[in-house]
């Protein structure tokens, strides 16, 4: 009788704190009761253990933030889509030079006065380098201009050393100087451009220049 009435006082001090929410979230009963347990005590246990897991940093909710995939920076895109075009015809790797870099940046730069893949006459480095330009309508990568010379490969017959392209299309001159064997160097550069064409004066263009060196393109010479 003496333990159950020490029960009874245990549930009762329970019962007030848990709706008068003065319970502690640390505290544990060191009780130990013999026999059945009851319902109403079954049911403040389970009460009581939700309120301490929602007192746990464990349940608090954790911020996920989005992993963003890494830039690639400009000159690997031109790099990448250059060198898988010359070992698909088994040509060794091209690599990066830093002159003809800026020699493409000052040459980009006179392209993107008027916004157009136009040869400039009379620079000082043709016949030095060999040169790829590239004009696009709107926001375009580095890997998106090689990949357009790269484009023409379709219509060049390398045995009979011949361009088939069909009207409107860029001839082959720029896939060959792609995959010329002799050149071992590339620099190349994007810039934005701003369209000078009616009615958009507004839209954002690309123009893009690649130097080689050695040059290709070699008059009567198959590039590989």
């Amino acid at each position: 009788m003496p333990n159950s009435h020490k029960t009874a006082a245990i549930n009762q001090k329970f019962r007030i704190r848990l709706y008068n929410r003065e319970f502690t979230t640390t505290w544990s009963p060191t009780y130990t009761i013999s026999g059945t347990m009851s319902p109403f005590y079954c049911c403040l246990v389970a009460i009581l253990s939700l309120a301490l897991a929602s007192a746990s940093p464990a349940a608090a909710s954790i911020s996920v933030s989005t992993v963003q995939p890494p830039v690639v920076p400009t000159s690997q895109q031109f790099l990448r889509v250059h060198n898988e075009a010359r070992a698909a015809v088994g040509l060794p790797p091209l690599s990066w030079n830093g002159t003809l870099l800026l020699d493409a940046m000052r040459y980009a730069g006179e392209l993107r006065r008027d916004c157009k893949a136009r040869p400039l006459t009379a620079w000082g480095t043709d016949g030095v380098y060999g040169r790829n330009l590239y004009k696009g309508y709107g926001r375009h990568t580095g890997a998106e201009a090689a990949a357009f010379w790269v484009e023409s490969r379709r219509w060049y017959d390398r045995d009979a050393h011949r361009c088939t392209a069909p009207p409107g299309r860029s001839a082959c001159g720029a896939y060959t100087q792609v995959v010329w064997r002799a050149t071992t160097q590339l620099g190349c550069v994007r810039r934005p451009c701003r369209c000078a064409r009616r009615p958009c004066p507004d839209v954002i263009d690309t123009v893009a220049v690649c130097e080689y060196y050695p040059p290709g393109n070699d008059m009567g010479q198959r590039p590989y």
